[in-house]
């Protein structure tokens, strides 16, 4: 793929000569850590507490509330997306810390189901948009190309970590002073780190500070690699444009089903691992092993897709996320709860990184935020629809059962979305690059 062209002759890297794009990872890492990976990981142990205290004890109630929150993503992603290729990525997650931090305060506060609605539907759905992955993906597509895959999978292990420590976390928060306190925790906590850190060490591009993307070492080291230009990746793609290509509704699909079964798994999981009879403590124990498992897969997944591409990758993912749906569909016994979660937890690895991964290659970066943006809301239909499904077949039947079924027939389907996407990775590349000699 093409390199952009650096505006200053002035060349800086990070301390002892490293490339600061790996700095832009670590950052990106502490973003997911503290902002997505706290709110998804966390919010299946509040479940109970605010369907119990909100929604005289519907949890299909309750998880209509996150659902909100992803309308309003989808919503207004299209609109962020375009802003984000054009603009500065930095401001746009600081808004999103502000407005994240002001949430967390809200909800400590509320009293009743619609000002939950209000809060999570709007507030958390704006500023989880404007800090979360649509925003510091945009990031790391300026500053890596060949080491794409593993520089996205690297930076998303930070939401993987926070799977590890929140569900005991939040759970003993929860135990020992209440939802509410938990929730203004979640808040400083958030503001407080994430400020200073973003201020200080995100850079938008690397042109910025005289860099290239993948590095000057790099391209100075490979050559021939960089001689190798996909004019693709350089084409601005309208909307229009972008809703007639079948890789872009192939990627919907595949990570529409991904983005629903997450959601959904994640809010009623550690309800389902109770309800079974296991307890608290296990339950979290399962929640933590799904996440650490998740995060172990990450390096796996960015090193396959960096060499065979998103293809074969994203047909791992989806086959073991769909198994281990099965299993937990019908798991009784601690030790086949922990398989499954730890089948699941490396499926899981790849959801983020491959999305990313797929939709860079195929529609090109120059076009990603806009491209990006516009693909929530093809997703939106799949990952609104499991959590409140899920939460009415256990309102309705007691059990989540026929729910997990669903989700891993889904899962199966979208397999079908790979045949029509790019492969990308250095295989493609090597085979482009014998074409043109």
């Amino acid at each position: 793929m093409s390199q952009p062209s650096t505006t200053s002759s002035v060349t800086r890297t990070a301390p002892g000569g490293h490339f600061y794009g790996w700095v832009v990872v670590v950052v990106g890492g502490l973003l997911t850590f503290l902002g997505t990976g706290f709110y998804s990981y966390s919010r299946g142990v509040f479940l109970p507490s605010l369907a119990e205290e909100l929604a005289e004890g519907s949890r299909f109630a309750v998880a209509m509330g996150f659902s909100l929150a992803a309308v309003t993503n989808a919503v207004i992603s299209p609109f962020l997306g375009r802003l984000l290729d054009r603009h500065s990525p930095k401001h746009v997650i600081l808004i999103g810390i502000g407005v994240v931090f002001a949430s967390y305060l809200l909800l400590a506060i509320t009293q009743t189901l619609w000002q939950f609605y209000l809060v999570v539907g709007v507030g958390m759905g704006v500023g989880m948009a404007c800090m979360g992955t649509l925003a510091w993906h945009r990031t790391i597509i300026s500053w890596f190309d060949h080491w794409r895959g593993r520089a996205i999978a690297l930076g998303v292990a930070g939401a993987s970590l926070a799977g590890i420590v929140m569900p005991t976390l939040v759970t003993w928060l929860v135990a020992n002073f209440g939802w509410r306190y938990s929730f203004v925790v979640f808040a400083f906590i958030t503001l407080l780190i994430l400020v200073p850190v973003v201020l200080l060490l995100l850079k938008d591009r690397p042109e910025d500070i005289g860099e290239v993307r993948d590095g000057h070492k790099y391209v100075a080291a490979n050559p021939i690699a960089q001689r190798v230009v996909d004019t693709a990746d350089a084409r601005i793609w309208h909307w229009r444009e972008m809703l007639r290509s079948p890789a872009f509704w192939s990627i919907g699909m595949i990570f529409g089903a991904m983005g629903c079964v997450f959601s959904a798994i994640m809010l009623h999981l550690y309800g389902h691992i109770q309800d079974i009879g296991l307890g608290a403590d296990k339950a979290a124990m399962v929640v933590s092993v799904l996440a650490a498992f998740a995060l172990l897969g990450k390096p796996v997944i960015g090193w396959l897709s960096d060499v065979w591409g998103a293809r074969v990758t994203i047909w791992l993912a989806l086959l073991a996320q769909a198994a281990s749906l099965v299993l937990f569909a019908f798991v009784t016994t601690y030790p086949t709860a922990l398989l499954a979660a730890c089948i699941f937890g490396f499926g899981l690895s790849g959801m983020s990184p491959l999305r990313t991964f797929a939709l860079s290659v195929s529609l090109g970066s120059a076009s990603f935020g806009s491209a990006n943006g516009v693909l929530r809301s093809v997703e939106l239909p799949l990952v609104i629809s499991a959590s409140p499904l899920a939460g009415l077949i256990y309102d309705s039947t007691g059990s989540y059962q026929l729910a997990f079924l669903i989700l891993a027939g889904m899962l199966l389907l979208a397999c079908i979305g790979p045949l029509f996407i790019r492969a990308g990775g250095s295989r493609e590349r090597e085979r482009i690059a014998q074409q043109k000699h």
